[in-house]
């Protein structure tokens, strides 16, 4: 803490600030194109293994999801009446009043349909 304290008072005495001299022009300049290098190396591995990862992985799950859904549209689940399953207290304030709006006819089953 004394270091601080007599380090401060002779900066102040100066008038100027008083550096370490661990940044140099040659160490700046290296660090520089140590940044330099690292943003290449980030940006190669964005543009090749992260991006065609995000399309494999996008192919994938669009697949599945159309495999899914074909076999929804063929054998559709049915509506199971259970008390507290279509509890509707007051009609909703939108669109038909018996519908949420995450209602999709081909996956939730509808009891008037029954």
């Amino acid at each position: 803490m004394f270091k601080v304290a007599q380090l401060a008072r002779t900066a102040a005495a100066r008038g100027t600030r008083s550096y370490s001299g661990m940044f140099t022009n040659e160490s700046y300049q290296a660090s520089k194109e140590h940044a330099r290098s690292a943003v290449e190396t980030w940006k190669k591995i964005s543009l090749f293994v992260a991006l065609p990862a995000c399309a494999i992985m996008g192919y994938v799950a669009t697949k599945d999801e159309l495999d899914h859904i074909h076999h929804l549209e063929h054998d559709p689940p049915q509506f199971v009446g259970y008390p507290y399953i279509h509890v509707r207290k007051r009609k909703f304030p939108y669109g038909d009043g018996e519908h949420t709006p995450f209602w999709n006819p081909l996956t939730n089953p509808d009891p008037e349909e029954e």
